[in-house]
This record gives C-alpha cells, structure tokens and sequence, in this order.
C-alpha cells in the first residue's frame, strides 16, 4: 500500500549509510549554521560571511537516516497527513523526534491566519512534560522575503507558559502551483515546567519589507501527555582527574535529560560533553540534541545535557556512554582583553587568540588550532568589576579559507563606554580529556 513512499525512505537510507559522520561535527555543524545566519544580517566589512559546507551539513543531517526503522506507520504518516514531507525535513537530525512521529505521537492542528498575503499555520505539535515543538508553515507569492521574528507562547487565559528559551529551524522552501511558496519551520520551546493548561496562544511577528505584522494563533492541544520515566544514577567517574558525577536521566519523548555534576575541586574547568550518547545492548546509539537546546547550565558545576530521546524504544539495556571532554584550566578558563590598548590581557597557555582588532562597537579576535574547531568558544562577558556586557550579535570566519584560522566577531553595543578590560568567558575550547566511561542506566 505504501510501496512508494517506503522506497523513497529507503533510497534516502541506502544514500547516506555508507558516510562517515563524526559525532563532534553534529553540534559544530549546527552551531555554523546559527552563525552564519547571525553574520549575514549585518553589513560590517570586519564581518566576513562564511558559508559553512552545505552538502557536509546535509550529509551529517541526512545521515540519521541510517538509523531510523522505516516502517508502514511511519510511511502512512507521510502518504496520509498533507505535508507531512516537508515535517520530515525538519526533524530528520533526530532520531528520537522521528520515532515520537512513527509512533502516532504527533498531533496535527492546522490553525491559520492570514494577513498581508502572508498565511501563517500551526501544522502541529509534539508535546511532553519538558517541551513543546511547534510546526509552522508559511504561504507567500513567489517574490515575497521576509523574517520571523521571536515567537510568544502564552495560555488562553493570557498567563505566561514558564519556558526557558525556544530553538527555531527551518525547512526548505517549497514552490507550488498556484503562484504560491510554501516555508515551513519549527519552534523547539525548552518548558520550565510541565504545561498547566491545553489552550495555548502562539504569537509571531513577521516583518516584510519595512513593515511587521503580529500573527495570534490560538490552538488546543489533546492528546495526552505521555510521562516522563526517570533512572536515578549516582554514579561517579573519574577522568584523568576530573570527578563528574552523573546524578539521574530522565526520559522524555523528545529528549534525554542527563543531570550532571563536577566535583568543585577539579582543577579543569568541564566546557562541553562532546560524545555523551546512549547505546543500548544492540549497539544503537542516540547522540546529543544536534539542532535546538543541547544543555541547560545550573551552575559552574552542575548542568543538565540533552540527547536523543529514545522513549519509544525499550531495550533490555541501557548505557551512558563518554569518551571526550572539552575542558581547561580553571584559571585559564578567560581571555581578557582591553578594547582600549587592543591588548589581550590573558588567555590560556596555548595562545591560539591572536590579532585583536576594535571598530566602533565590533571586536574580532583570531583563533589558530591545528585541527578543525568549529566551535564558538565566548560565553558570557563582564567588564571590570564583573558586571555583565550584552554580547547580542556574534560571528565566525575563516581567514583565507583555512578553517583553522577563524575570525571571530562580537558586536558590543556602546562598547565605548564599557570599562576595561573584558573578560570573555570560554564556553568552548580545543582541549580534551579522554576516558572510556560507560554508566549503566538499566
């Protein structure tokens, strides 16, 4: 019955298996996107656009493929519920959100309002106790641009939903017959608590041309919230030196939620967990969140990562698995700079940041590594007496290409004023530390 479309999953899986996909390229690959997006808005000459290898990109995306089980269900879905094709390519990257969709998780909705020749659709949601994902769609003339901005997310009753950032993707942009495109899009909402209420209000501003308009979609969700199943684990590794305990998992549809902590005597300052994943007994894995929130901090020694959900799977086994951490000195762990003397002040022992250079309220610092680093190493910043500086506009290049040479770009809004020196934090860094963890969750 559904030969066709199971051929066509299966020619997309048969495309990619045979293509290597480094698990620390998937939250690089992701963050250059942001990036670039983040650069292209503006027109500063410091600023060079990178354009991030797109076809490396969709080879990292589309390769998840291999591992999804294609099934009648999941066909059905594609062949039954209009555009549900274009809902694939937005979620693809995750192995997890396409099982919540194969295993009849996803509830459509279909709430529209036009303005302006622009129709703005709810298509449908995901939804469990930790978040909320929002399909949307958005149907223009051919020749009409424009932006989304910041979506609201509010209960009918006009009380505020607790949510603590919201991710935005989008899919491809799709012609039709009419004379009309079709952009669709996703909003992955990270809630601070479990929704207290099934009507809810989407607000969504669009701006085109020089004029913004204001959609309100009211929507209701009604499918019953599937519960969270939590292990606790308590377990403590040692890693060439560094304590992390590893507290409890929580399994939601769309996401693992592992809470971690370091013990505040390590001497190494823990970035990033590059290859957490879980495997179960089999060998399948489910990597880190690869497109949205891959991590919550709660403090300097305590943080929640966020995998792949494997909450429609119930394997025999279950592991936690680590073999690589981004982490640094703890007093090495800032770059100080002063804008003033266009001096950098400190950084670590590598001295991979080099040529600080200060134009109007831009700052572009050098980063030369050996290898590859896609990542954006700045976090937060603070001026003298450790107040913190709004950092709202952020970029990334490579000098002449060699993507081991990155300039990197931070936009400090009356930067004049701001006292000297800044402290750049380090969210991210080219140091490791190694292991061969494997924590049992069941």
């Amino acid at each position: 019955m559904y030969e066709k479309e199971e051929s066509q999953l299966t020619n997309y899986k048969n495309s990619y298996d045979n293509i290597e996909a480094p698990l620390e390229l998937l939250d690089e690959a992701i963050l250059n996107g942001f990036m670039k997006g983040k650069s292209e808005k503006r027109k500063n000459p410091l600023m060079k656009k990178w354009v991030f290898s797109m076809g490396l990109a969709a080879i990292i995306l589309l390769g998840f493929f291999s591992s999804i089980r294609l099934s009648p269900a999941f066909a059905n879905y594609i062949t039954v519920i209009p555009g549900m094709e274009k809902l694939v390519e937005l979620i693809r990257n995750d192995k997890g959100k396409m099982l919540a969709v194969e295993n009849d998780y996803y509830e459509k909705l279909g709430v529209s309002k036009e303005k302006d020749g622009l129709t703005v659709t709810i298509d449908g949601a995901i939804t469990d106790e930790n978040g909320l994902l929002l399909f949307y769609s958005i149907e223009t003339d051919n020749d009409t641009e424009f932006y989304v901005e910041g979506p609201r997310l509010h209960y009918g009753d006009g009380k505020s939903v607790k949510w603590g950032s919201i991710s935005s993707s989008e899919g491809e942009v799709h012609t039709e017959g009419n004379g009309k495109s079709i952009s669709t899009g996703s909003f992955d909402i990270d809630l601070k608590q479990p929704l207290v209420s099934n009507e809810l209000v989407l607000t969504v501003k669009i701006k085109k041309d020089s004029k913004t308009e204001e959609f309100i979609l009211p929507f209701q969700l009604k499918k019953e919230i599937k519960e969270k199943k939590t292990y606790q684990l308590n377990k403590t590794v040692t890693i060439e030196g560094q304590k992390i305990t590893f507290l409890d998992a929580t399994i939601y549809p769309l996401r693992v939620a592992v809470h971690i902590k370091m013990d505040p005597a390590n001497t190494k300052k823990i970035l990033n967990f590059d290859d957490l994943r879980l495997v179960d007994e089999n060998g399948e894995v489910w990597n880190k969140i690869a497109n949205g929130v891959s991590a919550s901090k709660i403090s300097d020694d305590e943080a929640i990562i966020y995998l792949q959900s494997n909450y429609f799977r119930e394997p025999k086994e279950l592991y936690l698995v680590l073999n690589k951490i981004q982490a640094v000195n703890k007093e090495e762990a800032m770059v100080v700079i002063d804008t003033q003397t266009k001096q950098i002040l400190k950084q670590p022992k590598e001295n991979i940041f080099s040529d600080l250079i200060v134009e109007d309220d831009q700052v572009v610092l050098t980063m030369q590594t050996k290898n590859k680093f896609h990542y954006t190493p700045f976090g937060e910043a603070k001026d003298r007496k450790g107040n913190v500086v709004e950092v709202p506009e952020t970029s990334m290049s490579p000098r002449g290409g060699d993507e081991r040479v990155i300039e990197f770009g931070l936009r400090i809004p009356e930067l004049q004023k701001v006292m000297n020196p800044i402290s750049l934090e380090l969210s991210f860094f080219p140091s490791w530390i190694k292991s061969e963890a494997k924590i049992k969750i069941k």
